[in-house]
């Protein structure tokens, strides 16, 4: 008898996995349960949708870099996720050594990064001085997406393909597998929960929630591009005309799944931050919006799979803190892989996966 699939979470990983899933073993097979993310209160609808090739993580940088090759070779996945390329700017810590990573760079996107010292970028940029003896990675091919256009192109393609895509949230899973909706038990051969802050809810993962919020500025640097400190954790990039996406990383652990609400009090931070990195002779103008989101950081490791203790055939897919949109493209596939060899079919030919590492909790946070 087919092995039959459900996924659960309709976020960005979870329509990604399913879409990956119909395509290697077919449609029919794969039920997606969309859940809280039709109610667009997830990271998914919250990101700003950076992209690039570098991580200070090599092998999250493998991933991101993965990710971005496959978006740029194509069109059609470029054009369904609002793909608009920029330049990247990556300003490091003075400990980190990003030799290891332009190698990557070099292989996976070629002609595209380099190291430059970060006061020469930072001149160029209009920003302030920067330390002595520091630098930056400086992209030629980067950008941005838009996480929810992608997420809706994968389900469209998904349900073309077959994908049974239901809107029920699921109440409970449990080993056999099965789940629960709406009073009812239904029995699936695997069972990945690919459902962001709620993950930790329907399956024992250690996983953390945190806000991710940033804010779209009445400011003009057009030059900006995508714009990282890794010293202070501001992010952004130019956005339309005279305007500006900045945020920072938040230190609200423990937020509530789904609370979409800004934070007023985290206008001010970015504020004081933005000053100092940008060069401003004032305050920051208040924001013309906010958006805001609560997010799931692992432990270990990012977006990635995750087979859950005393449960066979139930994964988790989740953990990637607010910035899986630089690499849910390769990270979507590795897992599809292993669901394929558990599930029993042909998993896809890909590069050799990366190990997962320890990295420091939240630091890529909407990044």
């Amino acid at each position: 008898m087919p092995t039959q699939v459900a996924v659960i979470g309709g976020g960005l990983a979870g329509s990604l996995l399913a879409l990956r899933l119909a395509e290697q073993i077919g449609g029919p097979r794969i039920e997606l349960y969309l859940g809280a993310a039709t109610r667009g209160r997830d990271a998914t609808a919250a990101s700003g949708g950076l992209v690039r090739g570098f991580e200070t993580n090599l092998d999250e940088c493998r991933l991101a870099a993965e990710s971005l090759a496959e978006l740029r070779r194509d069109p059609t996945l470029a054009r369904a996720s609002g793909y608009q390329e920029s330049s990247s700017y990556y300003f490091l810590r003075p400990e980190v050594d990003p030799d290891r990573q332009l190698a990557l760079l070099g292989e996976a996107l070629s002609g595209s990064a380099r190291l430059v010292p970060a006061g020469q970028v930072a001149r160029a940029l209009g920003l302030a001085p920067r330390p002595e003896g520091t630098f930056a990675v400086v992209e030629q091919y980067a950008g941005h997406i838009r996480p929810d256009a992608l997420r809706h192109y994968a389900v469209t393609r998904a349900t073309a393909l077959g994908v049974r895509v239901r809107h029920e949230a699921v109440a409970s899973v449990a080993a056999g597998p099965a789940v629960t909706v709406d009073g009812s038990v239904r029995h699936h051969d695997v069972v990945v929960v690919a459902a962001g802050a709620w993950t930790s809810a329907l399956v024992p993962v250690s996983l953390r929630t945190r806000r991710i919020q940033y804010g779209i500025y009445p400011l003009a640097r057009p030059d900006l591009g995508c714009l990282v400190d890794d010293l202070s954790t501001l992010y952004g990039r130019s956005y339309g005309v005279g305007s500006v996406l900045l945020g920072v990383a938040t230190s609200a652990w423990g937020a509530a799944p789904g609370d979409d609400r800004p934070d007023p009090a985290y206008v001010d931070r970015v504020s004081e931050v933005a000053r100092a990195v940008l060069g401003l002779d004032g305050r920051l103008p208040s924001p013309q919006w906010s958006a805001a989101g609560v997010d799931c950081f692992a432990d270990e490791g990012g977006l990635r799979l995750r087979a859950i203790d005393n449960m066979p055939g139930v994964f988790s897919f989740a953990g990637g803190a607010g910035s899986a949109a630089k690499s849910v493209l390769a990270s979507s596939r590795l897992a599809a892989a292993t669901v394929c060899v558990t599930a029993g079919g042909q998993p896809p030919q890909m590069s050799t996966p990366p190990v997962p590492v320890c990295r420091e909790l939240g630091d890529q946070a909407s990044r």
